[in-house]
C-alpha cells in the first residue's frame, strides 16, 4: 500500500456541483442521516455539509469560495437544509458566519495541498433543534483498510442523498487521506464516517475525486485532527 502511495498519480477535480432541475423520488434514506444535507449557494451550486452540533455545521472550505472569481461566497448567500430529500428538508437554517480552516488558502493552493486543510465550519443563523436530527461527532481516522461510509448529494441526484457503504481508507498522501469510495460533483464537504465505535463518527469530509488504475478514488482532510486546530483557534466563534 506504501507503494501504491507513493506511484499514485492524482489528477484532482473538485466536486461543487452545477445547480440541476428538481427530480422526484421514491426512495427514503435511513432517518438516522438527517443531520447530513444540501448546502446551497444563491445563484449557484451546491455541496453536501453535515450538522456537528446545534448551530455548527461542517463542510469543505472550497464550497465557500465562487469557483470562477475565487472570491469568498458572502455567507447570506448560503443555506443548509438538514435531510434534504425530494423536494424539502427536515430543517431550513441560513448562513451566520464561515470560519474556514487557517491552512486553507482557495487562491494559492492547488491539488493535494488544498485538499489536506478542505475544512470550514459555518455557524446558523438560529439553532437546529428538531428532535429527529442528531448532529454528529467528530473522531479520529482509523486506521488504513478501515471501512468507512460516505454520505452525499451529487449533481445527478441532487434530490436525496447517497450512502457509499463498503469503502476503505486506502492511506495518506501528502497529509490527504485517500479513500476507496466513488463520489461526484456535488459531493465535496461530505462526510465520512467510521462506524466501529458503536454511532457513525466523521472522520474526514470529501474535497476531491480521481482514479487510480482505472478505479475511482476519493480524497478528504483528515477531519479529527484538523478540526482540533480548527476549533482552537476560532473559540469565539464555535460559540453560539
Amino acid at each position: 500500500m506504501q507503494y501504491f502511495l507513493k506511484q499514485m498519480c492524482l489528477i484532482i477535480c473538485i466536486l461543487q456541483g452545477a445547480m440541476v432541475a428538481n427530480t422526484a423520488s421514491s426512495t427514503d434514506i435511513d432517518r438516522q442521516w438527517l443531520a447530513v444535507g444540501r448546502l446551497n449557494v444563491t445563484g449557484g451550486g451546491f455541496c453536501t455539509a453535515t450538522l456537528i452540533g446545534e448551530m455548527h455545521v461542517l463542510t469543505a472550505a472550497h464550497c465557500v469560495y465562487d469557483a470562477q472569481s475565487g472570491a469568498p461566497v458572502d455567507a447570506d448567500d448560503l443555506e443548509f437544509r438538514a435531510g434534504w430529500q425530494n423536494g424539502q428538508a427536515e430543517s431550513y437554517r441560513k448562513i451566520a458566519a464561515v470560519k474556514v480552516h487557517p491552512d486553507f488558502s482557495f487562491a494559492e493552493q492547488e491539488g493535494l495541498k488544498r485538499v489536506a486543510s478542505d475544512l470550514a465550519i459555518l455557524r446558523l443563523r438560529t439553532p437546529i433543534t428538531h428532535p429527529d436530527i442528531t448532529p454528529f461527532s467528530v473522531a479520529q481516522m482509523p486506521t488504513r483498510g478501515a471501512r468507512v461510509a460516505v454520505v452525499s448529494y451529487a449533481h445527478d441526484r441532487s434530490q436525496e442523498p447517497k450512502v457509499h457503504q463498503g469503502c476503505t481508507i486506502l492511506g495518506r498522501k501528502e497529509k490527504a487521506q485517500v479513500f476507496g469510495c466513488e463520489v461526484d460533483y456535488g459531493s465535496s464537504g461530505a462526510p465520512v464516517f467510521r462506524l466501529d465505535l458503536g454511532a457513525p463518527l466523521i472522520i474526514s469530509v470529501i474535497s476531491a475525486k480521481s482514479t487510480h488504475a482505472g478505479e475511482p478514488i476519493s480524497l478528504g482532510a483528515a477531519a479529527g485532527e484538523k478540526l482540533v486546530t480548527l476549533s482552537s483557534r476560532g473559540a469565539n466563534f464555535l460559540r453560539p
